[in-house]
C-alpha cells in the first residue's frame, strides 16, 4: 500500500474516499507542545471462518492479535502485523487462503529437495543446544485417573460452553482442554458457576475489576468504592459501567489467555461480535467491536457527557503557541481539535460525533472515551441511562476511568497531567501479555549489600503485545507509548527511566495492593536478587553441652513424634517435613567416627532418622496411604484421593486449592532425604518430579504454545507474576478473587522446590534451581511487601524502607491474614485472634524463616504481639518462641525449654525450635546452658502457660537503653537493648 504525498493512500484497484474530517487527538505530555493528528489507517478484508465452521468474505473480524479497525469503516486490504510479527496463527478462528499451487509447482519441488538435505545434515552435524530452561519428558508415576470416576467431573465445576471450541480437547480425550488447565489463574471466576447465577463473581485486573454474563460486562473501578476499617480493606465492586451491543447475543467465550491477560468474546452473528483483552496493569478498557452497536449503561445514571474542550473543561493548556496566542475563541479551538462535536437540539435525545467524549456520573465518576474512528453516539437525556452508538460499528473503544488528582490543590481537568498522558497513549492498546525471565552473576555494589543475595540475580521482563489504533504494524508508533500501571513490588525495582513522576502523571490510580505507578513502554524488566543459601543459612557449629542437648531431644522425637498413615495430605506432609528436620539436625550435629568425641556413629542417630524418612516418605510417594496423590489427566494435576472424593476435603485439595501449601512439605522432606541419601533419587526422583511440576512448572503458560509432550501441568500453579505472589484458590468461586492466607507456606513450597532443585540437578547456578529461587525471592518480597506492615511512625523513625501499601490504620495491625484481589482482612479461616494471624503467616520453622523475618521487622512485631498476652497454648507456642529468637536467642533458649514436642503444630517439634535458636546470629552459649534441661527431653507443663516472662534481676549499671527499664518490653519477654536497639531502633515496646 503506497502513501501519497497529501496523507491519502493508494493501491491498484481504487482510490480511497476522502476522510472524516474527524481527527484523532493524541494530547500532549508536557505544557505548550503542539497537538499532533494522525490518520488512521484502512480497515482490513479478509477470509474468516465463521462460528459454524463455514467459511465466509468479511470485513475484518475482531481477533486477538489482529489489526482490527481503520478509521473510516472502508475495507482495504491490509498485512496482518503485530511488532513486526504475523500473529493470526495464533487466533482459533482465522484460516489462511490456500496458494496457487500450479505456479510454483517446480519451484516447490527444488526446495523440498534442499530442504531435505539441510535436514539431514542438521542430524548427522553435532551440535549443542542454547540455554534455555527446559523440564524433562517422564512417564507419570502416579496412578492416571478420570475425576468423573470419582463422582467430580470438570462439567460439574467448570462451563465449557464459555471456551471457544478450539480450546477444548477433542472428544475421546483423556484431557478436557487442549493446554493443562491454570487453576490459580486471576480469571477463573468468569467460568466456574457463580451462586448469583447468571452473572459471574468478579475478576481483578488492576486497576478495574470485571463481571460478565450472557448479555454484558460489567466494569468496576473498585478502589473508587474502598471500604477501610482497622481490620478490613475491601475495594467493592459495584457496576460503574455495563458494557453490551444492540444485538442480541448468542455465544460467548474465553479464546485466549496467557500469564498477564485473558480475552473475552461476545458473538451474535459470525458477522457481527465484540471482544475485549482484560489486560494487567492496563488504565484503560479496550474493545474491539466488528459490525456490533456498542452499548454503554452506567451504575446509576449519566450526570452529563461532553467533548473534550467544552467550555468548562477548555483543555486550553494542550494547544499549541499558535492556537493559545492567536485570540480564537472556544468555538475555534474546538473545531481545531476536531475530537467531538454535541448536537443537542432533539428533545430527547442527544447525539455526539467524534473520537472523544467524557462521561460523568453522579456518583463523581469520570470516563474518557477514546474511538479508532469517528462514531455517531446516542443519549437518551430523558432517562440517561443508556450511550449507544448510532449504528453498528467496527473499530477499537477504549474506555479509562478518571480518577482524583495526587495533586493537594485537585486542579481541574483541564491542567491535569495524567488525563493528557490518558489522551496522548490512548492508540496503543494491549491484547496480550508474557513474562521472561534471564539469569545471571552480580557482584557485590556495597558493603551493605546482604550476604543472603550475593551472587544471581533474575531479570524479570512483562511483554506486552500491542496493537495501535492508527497503524496496522505499529511501524508509524513507537512501541514506547504503551502506558501501563505498576504495582507498588514491581515500582520499587524498575528503573525511574521507564516511570512517570507524579508531576508528568498527577492521576491517582490504585488498587488493594496501594498507589499504582504509570510505566511506559511495552516491555519493562526488573531485577529480582535470588537468595544464596540452600538447606541451612550460613551453617553455625554448635558444641558441647547444647549440643549434646539438641541432639538427645532428636532421639526423644524420633520416638514420639512420628507420622500417622491415616491423616490427610496436609497434616502427613507437615508430619513428614517435621520428620526430615530431625534428619537434618542430626546430619549436622551428630558427630562422626573419629571425632574425638564419646558419641556412637552416624549409623545410630541419623541412621535411625534416614530409615524412619524413608519409611514414612517413600510410602506416601507409593501411594500406600490413605490420602495419596493421583494424577488428574482431565485438568493436568496431582490431587489427594480425599480431595476427588469430596470437594471439600483436604481443604479443596480435589479442586485445586492449596496445592503448593500442601507439596511444599513433600518437597522439602525429599530434598533432605535426597542429600542424605543419593540413591533416593534414583527410586523416587520421578515421583518427587510430578510434584515439583504440579506446583513449580516453567512452561504453559498460555493458551496457544502448549508442550504436553514433556508434562502436563500448568505454569507456576498458583503464583500470580503480577500480583508478585501466590495466590491459594482454586476453583471455587470467590467474591472477592482470588486470595491466599499463610505466605509462609507459600514461601516454603518454592523454598522446598529450590531446595529439590538443588538435589535433583546437582547444581546450584543452574537455570533450573535458578527458576525455583526465582519463585521462592518472588515469595518473599511479595510477602514482605504485601502481609507483613509496618506503621508509618516506626517506618518513619528508622532506616527501614519499603512502600507504604496501606492506610497507616490498618498497617497498625503489623501483619496481614488475608491478602484477597479485592480485600484484605485481618483474620483466618480458623479465627480471628492476631497470635493465629500472625504465626499462621510464619508456618513452618525452616532455615529461610530468616529471609522472611528479619530483625527490623520482628523487633516490632514480637512486642505488638506479645505484649498484652498473658499465655499462648502449646500448639503455637514453638512458632512464637522461634520467632522471638530472631531479636532475642538468648531468652526465647530459655523459654524454648518448657516446650512439649508432641504437643506442639505438626509441623513442629523441640528440636526443631532448638536447633532454630542455636543458629541466630545473637546466639551464644555461655548465658543459654545453664537454664537448659540436662538431658533435652521434654519438661512437661501447662498446655496454656506462656512462655518464661520472668523479670530479669536488674544490674545497677544498666543503661537507660536497656529492655529491662521499659515495662511493656519486659512484659514482652524481652532482654538486652530495646530502646534503642543495638542497631539504633527504638520498638514498639518502648512506647510508654
Amino acid at each position: 500500500m503506497a502513501n501519497n504525498g497529501d496523507g491519502t493512500k493508494n493501491n491498484k484497484s481504487k482510490q480511497r474516499a476522502p476522510r472524516s474530517q474527524f481527527h484523532y487527538f493524541y494530547g500532549s505530555t508536557s505544557d505548550g507542545s503542539a497537538a499532533v493528528a494522525f490518520s488512521p489507517p484502512p480497515l482490513n478484508t479478509k477470509e474468516i471462518e465463521g462460528e459454524d465452521g463455514d467459511h465466509v468474505q468479511n470485513e475484518l473480524d475482531s481477533l486477538v492479535g489482529e489489526e482490527l479497525i481503520s478509521t473510516d469503516n472502508e475495507g482495504e486490504e491490509t498485512v496482518d502485523v503485530v511488532n513486526g510479527h504475523s500473529r493470526a496463527s495464533k487466533d482459533p478462528t482465522v484460516f489462511s487462503s490456500p496458494p496457487a499451487i500450479c505456479g510454483i509447482c517446480s519451484i516447490a519441488i527444488v526446495l523440498l529437495i534442499v530442504g531435505g538435505m539441510v535436514v539431514a545434515l542438521l542430524f548427522l552435524i553435532p551440535h549443542t543446544s542454547a540455554p534455555l530452561l527446559q523440564t524433562q519428558s517422564f512417564a507419570m508415576p502416579f496412578p492416571q485417573v478420570d475425576r468423573a470416576d470419582f463422582g467430580d467431573p470438570v462439567e460439574g465445576f467448570i462451563d465449557m460452553d464459555l471456551f471457544h471450541p478450539n480450546l477444548i480437547a477433542p472428544p475421546g480425550s483423556s484431557q478436557a482442554f487442549v493446554f493443562p488447565f491454570p487453576t490459580g489463574a486471576f480469571w477463573t471466576n468468569l467460568i466456574v458457576p457463580s451462586p448469583q447465577g447468571a452473572l459471574s463473581y468478579p475478576i481483578a485486573v488492576y486497576p478495574y475489576a470485571y463481571r460478565w454474563s450472557a448479555s454484558s460486562l460489567q466494569v468496576s473501578y473498585p478502589a473508587g468504592h474502598r471500604i477501610v476499617d482497622t481490620q478490613t480493606i475491601q475495594d467493592t465492586f459495584a457496576p460503574d459501567l455495563k458494557l453490551s451491543a444492540v444485538e442480541e447475543l448468542t455465544k460467548r467465550y474465553v479464546i485466549q489467555f496467557d500469564p498477564l491477560s485473558v480475552t473475552l468474546r461476545y458473538i451474535s452473528t459470525p458477522n457481527s461480535k465484540w471482544e475485549t483483552a482484560l489486560v494487567q496493569g492496563s488504565p484503560y478498557i479496550t474493545l474491539q467491536y466488528l459490525k456490533a452497536t456498542p452499548v454503554i449503561s452506567p451504575w446509576s445514571v449519566f450526570s452529563n457527557i461532553q467533548c473534550p474542550g467544552d467550555a468548562d473543561e477548555n483543555f486550553s493548556d494542550l494547544m499549541d503557541d499558535a492556537g493559545e496566542n492567536s485570540g480564537q475563541g472556544f468555538s475555534e479551538r474546538r473545531q481545531l481539535f476536531g475530537v467531538c462535536s454535541i448536537d443537542d437540539s432533539d428533545p430527547q435525545y442527544t447525539t455526539m460525533r467524534g473520537v472523544q467524549f467524557i462521561f460523568r456520573t453522579p456518583e463523581g465518576a469520570n470516563w474518557i472515551m477514546f474511538t479508532s474512528e469517528p462514531i455517531n453516539l446516542k443519549f437518551d437525556k430523558i432517562r440517561k441511562t443508556t450511550i449507544s452508538a448510532a449504528a453498528a460499528y467496527t473499530g477499537v473503544v477504549r474506555l479509562a476511568y478518571i480518577p482524583s488528582s495526587q495533586k493537594e490543590d485537585e486542579k481541574t481537568f483541564d491542567s491535569s497531567t495524567g488525563l493528557r498522558r490518558l489522551i496522548y497513549h490512548s492508540a496503543t492498546y494491549p491484547i496480550g501479555g508474557q513474562v521472561s525471565y534471564d539469569f545471571h552473576s552480580v557482584t557485590p555494589q556495597s558493603s551493605t549489600t546482604k550476604a543472603d543475595e550475593v551472587g544471581r540475580h533474575a531479570t524479570v521482563t512483562f511483554s506486552y503485545a500491542t496493537q495501535s489504533m492508527v497503524a496496522p504494524a505499529l511501524k508509524s508508533t513507537s512501541t514506547q507509548s504503551l502506558l501501563m500501571l505498576a504495582l507498588p513490588h514491581h515500582a520499587e525495582l524498575l528503573a525511574e527511566s521507564v516511570k512517570l513522576t507524579t508531576k508528568k502523571f498527577d492521576l491517582n490510580y490504585r488498587c488493594i495492593k496501594g498507589d499504582m505507578t504509570p510505566v511506559v513502554g511495552s516491555s519493562w524488566s526488573y531485577e529480582e536478587p535470588l537468595f544464596n543459601f540452600d538447606f541451612d543459612r550460613n551453617f553455625k557449629v554448635v558444641e558441647g553441652s547444647d549440643r549434646d542437648l539438641i541432639l538427645n531431644q532428636v532421639e526423644d522425637d524420633l520416638n514420639r513424634v512420628l507420622p500417622t498413615f491415616s491423616e490427610n495430605v496436609y497434616g502427613y506432609g507437615k508430619q513428614v517435613a517435621r520428620l526430615a528436620q530431625l534428619a537434618h539436625i542430626a546430619h549436622h550435629l551428630e558427630p562422626t567416627k573419629g571425632s574425638g568425641d564419646n558419641v556412637s556413629s552416624t549409623d545410630s542417630l541419623l541412621g535411625k532418622a534416614t530409615k524412619q524418612l524413608s519409611k514414612y516418605l517413600e510410602t506416601f510417594l507409593s501411594s500406600d496411604v490413605s490420602d495419596g496423590l493421583v494424577f488428574d489427566s482431565k485438568m493436568g494435576g496431582l490431587v489427594s484421593t480425599n480431595g476427588l472424593h469430596d470437594k471439600g476435603e483436604d481443604f479443596g485439595n480435589g479442586r485445586y486449592n492449596d496445592h503448593h501449601f500442601h507439596y511444599g512439605y513433600f518437597l522439602y522432606a525429599a530434598a533432605i532425604l535426597g542429600r542424605i541419601d543419593p540413591s533416593f533419587i534414583e527410586r523416587f526422583g520421578p515421583h518427587v518430579d510430578a510434584i515439583f511440576h504440579d506446583v513449580a512448572h516453567a512452561t504453559n503458560g498460555d493458551s496457544t504454545s502448549v508442550d504436553s509432550e514433556k508434562m502436563f501441568f500448568p505454569m507456576t500453579r498458583h503464583k500470580s507474576w503480577f500480583d508478585g505472589h501466590s495466590f491459594a484458590t482454586g476453583m471455587f468461586p470467590f467474591g472477592n478473587g482470588k486470595s491466599q492466607e499463610s505466605s509462609s507456606e507459600a514461601i516454603n513450597c518454592y523454598y522446598g522446590a529450590y531446595l529439590w532443585s538443588v538435589v535433583r540437578h546437582h547444581d546450584v547456578a543452574s537455570d533450573l534451581t535458578d527458576f525455583s529461587r526465582l519463585l521462592l525471592a518472588m515469595e518473599i518480597r511479595g510477602a514482605k511487601t504485601y502481609w507483613h506492615m509496618l506503621p508509618s511512625d516506626v517506618l518513619g523513625n528508622n532506616t527501614i524502607t519499603r512502600p507504604q501499601v496501606y492506610p497507616s490504620k490498618f498497617e497498625g495491625n503489623y501483619m496481614v491474614g488475608n491478602v484477597g484481589m479485592l480485600d484484605v482482612a485481618i483474620n483466618t479461616w480458623f479465627g480471628a485472634d492476631p497470635l493465629y494471624i500472625h504465626m499462621i503467616n510464619a508456618i513452618p520453622i525452616t532455615a529461610v524463616t530468616n529471609a522472611l523475618f528479619e530483625p527490623s521487622y520482628v523487633q516490632y512485631e514480637y512486642p505488638f504481639l506479645m505484649g498484652s498476652r498473658s499465655s499462648v497454648e502449646m500448639a503455637w507456642r514453638g512458632y512464637t518462641i522461634s520467632i522471638h529468637s530472631i531479636i532475642d536467642p538468648e531468652r526465647a533458649w530459655k523459654d524454648a525449654q518448657g516446650l512439649i514436642s508432641y504437643e506442639l503444630d505438626a509441623a513442629l517439634s523441640k528440636s526443631q525450635v532448638l536447633y532454630f535458636i542455636s543458629q541466630q546470629p545473637g546466639y551464644g552459649r555461655s548465658s543459654i546452658t545453664e537454664s537448659s534441661s540436662k538431658n533435652g527431653k521434654d519438661e512437661k507443663s501447662s498446655p496454656t502457660q506462656a512462655p518464661s516472662k520472668t523479670i530479669p534481676i536488674k544490674i545497677p549499671s544498666a543503661s537507660s537503653s536497656s529492655c529491662e527499664n521499659h515495662p511493656n518490653c519486659v512484659a514482652a519477654g524481652l532482654s538486652g537493648e530495646c530502646c534503642p536497639t543495638s542497631s539504633n531502633s527504638f520498638l514498639d515496646c518502648c512506647k510508654t
